[in-house]
């Protein structure tokens, strides 16, 4: 999937540049930056959601319970090229006196595992890194990098290079704790039914306990609780009011 739609109206196509962070709240920027020699022409954003089998005693098949969502995660595909013929991301490399000199491209790699994964010991860990590309922007940490080289100088110094990267993103303890409290169940909020879902096993999601199902079922009419329709909203109300009634 080629990204020009995020540049329209620009007068030219921007490169991704990497950003350094010291914090997880991308407020304190190092001073690092890194900006690829050519724009990417694609690539994979990758979701998840993990879930435990649950099979009961003589069963024949497993019912998944919700588990968790891993963070999202980015996946890029970088070219580094010291021929300064190829051509990628639909945009032409800028013109630079040191394309074409021997030890170029390992010199840019070197610089982009610098930034990406050098430990930095005051902070016990390696850099917070923000993607930006046009309009493009990701926040999180590099998990894991795959360097492929393919063409070399006599000399055996690379002179082309593919660099598979995969971006974690990162959500700040603030962020976490601000989601929690939007999620807790000390607050009404509202959810909809999951296919195979019971008012006990909602109740146990939420409250920790399945006992209050039927304050549940209650204040949200439903007669039937053992056969609840999927997509059904369903007010939760907190704890407080749940024990008062």
């Amino acid at each position: 999937m080629s990204l020009l739609n995020l540049f329209d109206g620009l007068a030219e196509v921007a490169k991704l540049t990497i950003i350094a962070y010291s914090d997880e709240n991308f407020q304190n920027k190092t001073g690092e930056t890194f900006q690829v020699m050519y724009n990417p022409n694609t690539f994979s954003e990758n979701f998840g959601t993990v879930y435990s089998p649950q099979r009961s005693i003589g069963g024949t098949a497993d019912s998944q319970s919700f588990m968790g969502q891993p963070s999202n995660s980015v996946s890029f595909d970088f070219l580094f090229d010291g021929t300064g013929v190829s051509g990628v991301g639909n945009t032409a490399i800028d013109l630079n006196p040191n394309v074409g000199k021997v030890g170029y491209v390992q010199e840019q790699i070197n610089a982009f595992m610098q930034i990406t994964q050098l430990y930095v010991g005051e902070e016990h860990r390696t850099n917070h890194l923000e993607l930006s590309w046009g309009t493009f922007h990701f926040y999180g940490v590099m998990e894991r990098a795959t360097v492929t080289y393919k063409l070399f100088h006599s000399s055996g110094a690379p002179l082309r290079a593919n660099v598979n990267a995969t971006f974690v993103q990162t959500v700040s303890r603030e962020e976490q704790a601000a989601l929690a409290r939007r999620q807790s169940p000390d607050l009404t909020h509202f959810r909809l039914v999951n296919q195979g879902e019971t008012l006990p096993l909602i109740s146990k999601k939420v409250y920790g306990d399945s006992k209050y199902y039927l304050e549940i079922a209650r204040i949200n009419n439903i007669n039937n609780f053992r056969k609840l329709k999927a997509g059904t909203r369903l007010v939760l109300p907190p704890v407080e009011k749940t024990n008062n009634g």
